[in-house]
């Protein structure tokens, strides 16, 4: 049996509300044996932070082209999104947050801010190297301090979907009752409707 192809990066959901979130939901699912990655190639990580807007139209992501700078830059990108996960995990669950994730999270934050400038209309930007393949994850850095704080300050409540069986997403809930619990409707919430009616129906027979 051959793999499956990968999906392609215009079919992934981005239903974290937080371009952070929607980092470290590109690992689907945790908890599975062979979890999927997203973004299992520098050319999917490029064509994922355009989609996501982690860098704009009008920028451009030069990929590196030797074997062993394309594994450092997949290297790196996988050693962040894992400190934001667990970073966002500790978080979401009122834990202290892990020594080590908080160092690769603050060396990111420090060369992303080296980069920081007021533009003439007063608004802090990130200026980049041309071409530089790291801006993504400098901006996610970045997003993930503003995460932070507007979750403490209860802007949002940090979640994770309800699914945890074959998902575990999570999510920045800014639903009104602050109540949401899956990471879509369309695709956790009906799947998990669905897994309750064909129990009910499997009681039912039983009892017949």
């Amino acid at each position: 049996m051959t793999d499956p192809l990968p999906r392609p990066i215009s079919a992934i959901r981005l239903d974290g509300g937080r371009l952070c979130i929607d980092f470290v939901n590109t690992i689907h699912d945790r908890s599975a044996v062979v979890a999927e990655d997203y973004l299992a190639t520098p050319e999917r990580y490029a064509e994922w932070a355009r989609r996501t807007g982690a860098v704009g139209a009008d920028e451009e992501v030069r990929l590196p082209r030797s074997r062993d700078a394309r594994a450092g830059l997949m290297a790196d990108m996988r050693i962040l999104r894992d400190a934001i996960y667990r970073l966002l995990i500790a978080t979401l669950d009122g834990t202290a947050l892990p020594a080590d994730a908080l160092r690769t999270a603050n060396a990111w934050l420090l060369e992303a801010r080296k980069g920081q400038a007021l533009a003439g209309d007063g608004q802090l930007i990130l200026r980049a190297d041309p071409g530089d393949a790291y801006l993504p994850l400098k901006r996610i850095a970045l997003d993930l301090v503003d995460t932070l704080a507007q979750a403490h300050a209860g802007q949002f409540r940090l979640a994770r979907c309800a699914n945890q069986t074959s998902c575990g997403w999570l999510f920045a809930d800014t639903s009104k009752n602050g109540r949401r619990r899956w990471c879509a409707m369309e695709t956790c919430g009906v799947a998990s409707k669905m897994a309750t009616l064909r129990r009910r129906s499997a009681a039912v027979l039983r009892a017949i």
